[in-house]
């Protein structure tokens, strides 16, 4: 029995510390494959790969030679969208690409869903956050960590704001007579909540994959001892192998129905 596979039970601080640490770089480990996944996405449909392969389409392309469905398929287009316009931000005010990237605070695939459709609000918080701090540095070069810290924290505040209620718009009253003000509380401590738990799923699923790697098929992981893996930590078999599946492909969506 491996040390992800030992009984449940108490531990001292040392042992939960030293737990804590191999969660976290799990989730580092995810969070950098998903950049390198989004940089592989978007150089495979910018060649439009399926076409030489002999595949009618993008998502038919993404079936036929990965098992992905379609919706998971563009819902990869929509992360590297967003990471391309990041890059692109950063490039056009620093002269450099890469440098985002650097912090261990990467864009998650969850992130997609509240960044969709506000990515010019997006790029234009980091492209003035950006000129502030090249500005405040006297033109110096941004060091990698404080560009990535700037894009990282940017995704945090443009995912954090809440919906403007109707009533703001002038299209009619906030929801049974809620403030706008109390509408933005729910609203963010509402996506918060979600936000917490996908990133504790996303972890429990980075661990299920040390156990069972991620070419074994949900049968077979539940064979090779993640249903024991289950009873121990307390979850059933089903809500253990979402977990898994939503690390595997990074789609929140994942863990839908377990």
């Amino acid at each position: 029995m491996n040390e992800d596979q030992e009984q449940a039970g108490p531990v001292d601080a040392a042992r939960a510390r030293e737990l804590t640490e191999q969660l976290r770089t799990a989730i580092e480990d995810v969070r950098a494959a998903v950049l390198l996944l989004a940089r592989r996405v978007r150089s495979a449909h910018r060649a439009r790969v399926w076409t030489v392969l002999g595949h009618p389409s993008w998502s038919a392309y993404a079936l036929a030679e990965f098992g992905i469905g379609r919706s998971t398929a563009y819902r990869l287009l929509d992360l590297a969208a967003v990471a391309e316009a990041i890059e692109d931000t950063v490039q056009a005010e620093l002269g450099v690409s890469h440098a985002w990237d650097s912090t261990d605070l990467v864009l998650p695939v969850r992130a997609v869903v509240d960044l969709k459709g506000r990515v010019s609000e997006l790029t234009d918080l980091i492209a003035d956050r950006l000129a502030d701090a090249h500005q405040e540095t006297g033109g110096a070069v941004l060091p990698a960590g404080a560009v990535g810290g700037i894009v990282a924290a940017a995704v945090a505040e443009v995912r954090a704001r809440p919906d403007v209620p109707a009533a703001e718009l002038g299209i009619g009253p906030a929801p049974d007579g809620i403030t706008a003000e109390a509408w933005r509380r729910h609203v963010a401590a509402g996506r918060e909540a979600i936000s917490q738990q996908r990133a504790a799923e996303l972890g429990i699923g980075a661990l299920a994959l040390e156990v069972c790697p991620a070419y074994l098929s949900d049968r077979q992981a539940e064979d090779e001892g993640l249903a024991r893996l289950a009873n121990d930590i307390g979850l059933t078999t089903d809500h253990l192998l979402a977990c898994r599946r939503y690390a595997i492909s990074g789609d929140p969506r994942a863990m839908d129905g377990w």
